[in-house]
């Protein structure tokens, strides 16, 4: 199959299985059913010694969920607030965020080792389940990110602040941690499906991936210190 086809599969199955989710009204239905396709392309990726390829299909699978996520808070929020786990709590802890200008966006100690904790069991996850635990783990946090940038979003319809809050509302930083947790995820995974598959991994550049990985990390940290105190400032208006 070629790659644009698979590309346009990926975004098929991926849309379908946030329509089902919803219709369903199942908060751990949609995080595994959103999860699978992801599973399934990077298994066969890495089966076929496809890292990079696994890597930039990952990122297509995260896109295409933050954005059919978000679509779907806009247009179904009440189903929204239902179904996606920690959506509602993240929400709110955000909107305070940006209202007060306090917060654990803000303060890095605590938001520093809350990151690392989630990198730690991320990375665990990879190892222990070929990736398709952590995948699940990806797709919750994708979910109730995207639920407070649709929620930010149309909250902010009517005001002066729309465009930039359509602009700013996916935080840098957190789509520079997302990237980060896909790389390692991808590479972590690889001992476990090799083995499964009947060879061994693949090391040929594994250690500047798992570089590459753990200083996007680094830099989502220095990003979010030296931005996240300016986005009250800029998006807070719009919530009154």
């Amino acid at each position: 199959m070629s790659l644009p086809a698979r590309l346009g599969l990926i975004a098929l199955a991926t849309i379908a299985s946030s329509l089902v989710g919803f219709a369903v009204n199942s908060r751990w239905l949609l995080p595994l059913l959103n999860a699978l396709p992801a599973c399934l392309l990077m298994i066969v990726s890495v089966a076929r010694r496809k890292r990079a390829e696994a890597i930039g299909l990952m990122v297509w699978w995260a896109l295409v969920l933050g954005l059919s996520s978000v679509a779907l808070t806009m247009t179904w929020p009440e189903r929204a607030s239902e179904v996606i786990l920690n959506g509602a709590s993240y929400r709110d802890e955000m909107f305070a965020w940006l209202s007060t200008g306090m917060g654990r966006e803000s303060t890095p100690s605590i938001f520093v080792p809350q990151h690392l904790a989630h990198a730690a069991v991320f990375c665990v996850l990879s190892l222990a389940t070929g990736g398709c635990a952590s995948i699940l783990m990806g797709a919750v946090l994708m979910n109730y990110m995207s639920f407070y940038v649709g929620e930010l979003i149309a909250r902010c319809a009517g005001s002066p602040s729309h465009a930039l809050a359509i602009a700013l509302a996916w935080n840098p930083w957190s789509m520079v941690r997302v990237v980060s947790f896909i790389v390692l995820g991808v590479v972590l995974a690889e001992p476990l499906l090799s083995r499964a598959a009947g060879r061994g991994p693949d090391r040929r550049g594994r250690r500047a991936w798992l570089v590459a990985g753990a200083a996007g990390l680094l830099v989502d940290i220095v990003l979010k210190s030296l931005l996240a105190p300016r986005w009250p400032g800029l998006l807070g208006a719009c919530l009154g």
